[in-house]
């Protein structure tokens, strides 16, 4: 199970799915074994519930937390983004307050189930109070000059003043070749020191068999490095260099 997060999973114009992540994980199947396996897009909170329901169900990209440790096997790192943010329209000069504190008073959306949520859920956001959420959907647009998608419901709802701030990776809303202007996080949530490192796992329910075939199959590829050569790829500006360095840290730790 995965969903769309630029630039590592995304939807090509012909429907198909690919990304540095997709490589990653097609490329564990394979030395797993499991190369016949598919792979399902859907919204997170469906894949998040499924992952947890349902055995033999692997799920990425999952960020690990307390909340979630339990309820998963955890396969092993497979890259990492910043933090997500607290976004809004640069022109709404009245949620430039100083505290997430004090965003409280404002609605914010997020996808079900995901990080942000649980993050948000644990300094007091209250659901259907002050944080709402909204579906995952797959739909992106591009725009006028052919640059990265951005998701195009949460930018509705801020248009729309149906949500004051949405929650997200400000790489994925603005990347240097199409700033969005009108967009700016106001709150950045985690500790700047500390990216976002975003997993591979496997349903609690698993057969024993195939928890060690991804687990061994995982570690194959990344002792011996393949791992980071798939992440890292063709990328002359260094553009996932700094996102696939997890790989190379998490090697070292389990030597």
């Amino acid at each position: 199970m995965s969903e769309i997060l630029p630039p590592f999973q995304v939807i090509t114009p012909n429907g198909g799915f690919q990304g540095r992540a997709v490589d990653m994980v097609k490329a564990i199947l394979e030395e797993a074994d499991l190369s016949d396996a598919t792979i399902d897009v859907m919204p997170w909170a469906r894949a998040y519930k499924k992952a947890q329901k349902e055995k033999n169900v692997a799920i990425f990209s999952i960020a690990y937390s307390e909340k979630r440790a339990m309820k998963f096997h955890w396969i092993g790192p497979l890259y990492s983004l910043e933090r997500s943010s607290l976004i809004g329209l640069k022109s709404r000069t009245d949620l430039n307050v100083p505290s997430l504190d004090d965003a409280k008073q404002f609605r914010v959306c997020s996808e079900l189930d995901t990080h942000s949520y649980q993050y948000l859920q644990s300094l007091g956001f209250e659901a259907n109070k002050n944080l709402f959420s909204v579906r995952s959907v797959l739909a992106t647009y591009r725009t006028a000059n052919g640059g990265i998608a951005r998701p195009a419901a949460n930018l509705t709802l801020l248009n729309a003043k149906k949500c004051d701030y949405v929650t997200g990776l400000w790489s994925i809303y603005a990347y240097s070749e199409n700033a969005n202007n009108g967009l700016t996080p106001y709150f950045y949530l985690g500790q700047r020191d500390k990216p976002l490192v975003l997993n591979m796992a496997l349903s609690l329910q698993s057969d024993p068999a195939m928890l060690t075939t991804l687990t061994t199959a995982y570690r194959t590829l990344l002792d011996s490095g393949a791992l980071y050569r798939v992440c890292v790829g063709d990328d002359p500006e260094k553009i996932y260099q700094l996102s696939c360095q997890v790989l190379l840290t998490t090697k070292e730790k389990k030597q």
